[in-house]
């Protein structure tokens, strides 16, 4: 019935200022601590909105039934503007919409205004159903057939506060700019690293559970079928390792490199100090990015699994065994590989 009553409330400028002005006498009434009644009253004084008639008989029987889920909208603090924008009196100011993408990304940007609230599962729940309120007809249709489509994942992604440009790709309504079929899977691999990291702020205080739900979907980024369904079994198979290197900050080359989706051929040496120049300057292209101590340090336990063949991997062991303090020294500090090596003695001037 709510979406029945809303569809009729005038977008005009009269019936926008008139809802929220009976929103904001219902925000001062709730602030007095007044009654039930009084606050009831008060949104039933909104239903004026409408003409006499069926339209307003049935908002008033909302306003009573839907009373508690209204109050804790109230509560939410939500502006009157906004408020009435989701019942529909108000228009929201849209730019120009050429594509789904677009309506997806103004859509979320909305609700991540709404979120920034905590809103709780509830409130993510009514303004979901309601999102859709600030588009145009030529676009409603659209926007409520993605909601519906994909209503659990938006749940989840506006109560933990994805970014609108995650939550538009993973669920298909923006275009990935990698294609694995065309660009290979470690270009893949690194590209959707690359796309989360620029996205999240996985140290913030949520971190883990960001990685956890950001990993969770990630595999969206792949089309429906065989490559998505590869993904999703291989996040499972790799998933503790992968929260744990990207909570250390492991550069999405290093990553893509540790789970096996960039090749790298095992080295070819005969002295400690071939190896050295080696197995040093892959260290230092796997952490280009800006690596903490600790992320180097978690970076030279995993390493070593990079080499296929056992023989490089316990070369490998032994040489960081050897070499550990120096090692983190140098790589922290970014010493050139001859300069490193010389100073762990594997090479000499």
């Amino acid at each position: 019935m709510m979406l029945t009553i809303l569809s009729v409330l005038s977008r005009d400028s009269l019936g926008c200022q008139l809802c929220q002005q009976g929103v904001d006498v219902v925000y001062d009434l709730l602030e007095s601590g007044a009654t039930k009644e009084a606050i009831e009253a008060g949104l039933q004084k909104i239903c004026n909105v409408f003409p006499d008639g069926e339209w307003k008989r049935d908002c008033e029987v909302f306003i009573v039934a839907e009373y508690e889920k209204i109050i804790s909208i109230l509560e939410a603090d939500f502006p009157s503007s906004t408020l009435c924008t989701l019942m529909g009196a108000c228009e929201y100011p849209l730019p120009p919409i050429s594509s789904t993408c677009e309506m997806c990304m103004i859509g979320m940007i909305f609700l991540e205004d709404l979120a920034s609230n905590e809103l709780g599962l509830e409130l993510v729940e009514f303004v979901l159903d309601y999102v859709c309120e600030i588009f145009p007809d030529s676009w409603y249709s659209d926007c409520q057939k993605f909601v519906n489509q994909e209503y659990e994942k938006l749940i989840v992604f506006v109560d933990n506060q994805f970014p609108p440009e995650y939550v538009c790709t993973v669920t298909g309504q923006c275009e990935f700019p990698i294609d694995p079929k065309e660009e290979g899977m470690c270009q893949f691999c690194q590209g959707a690293f690359t796309f989360m990291y620029d996205l999240f702020d996985f140290q913030s205080e949520t971190g883990s559970n960001v990685i956890e739900i950001a990993l969770d979907y990630v595999c969206y980024l792949f089309e429906e079928g065989a490559t998505r369904d590869q993904c999703f079994i291989f996040i499972n198979q790799e998933y503790d390792n992968l929260v744990h290197y990207i909570e250390n900050e492991f550069s999405p080359k290093a990553i893509c490199s540790l789970i096996d989706a960039c090749d790298y051929e095992d080295p070819v040496y005969e002295t400690e100090c071939e190896f050295c120049r080696i197995f040093y300057q892959l260290a230092l292209d796997l952490i280009s990015f800006d690596a903490t101590e600790d992320a180097i340090m978690e970076l030279m336990e995993h390493i070593c699994v990079i080499f296929d063949s056992k023989v490089a991997q316990k070369t490998c062991k032994i040489f960081i065994d050897k070499n550990f303090d120096k090692l983190i020294e140098s790589l922290v500090q970014k010493y050139p590989t001859e300069l490193a090596c010389e100073m762990f003695g594997a090479c000499t001037m």
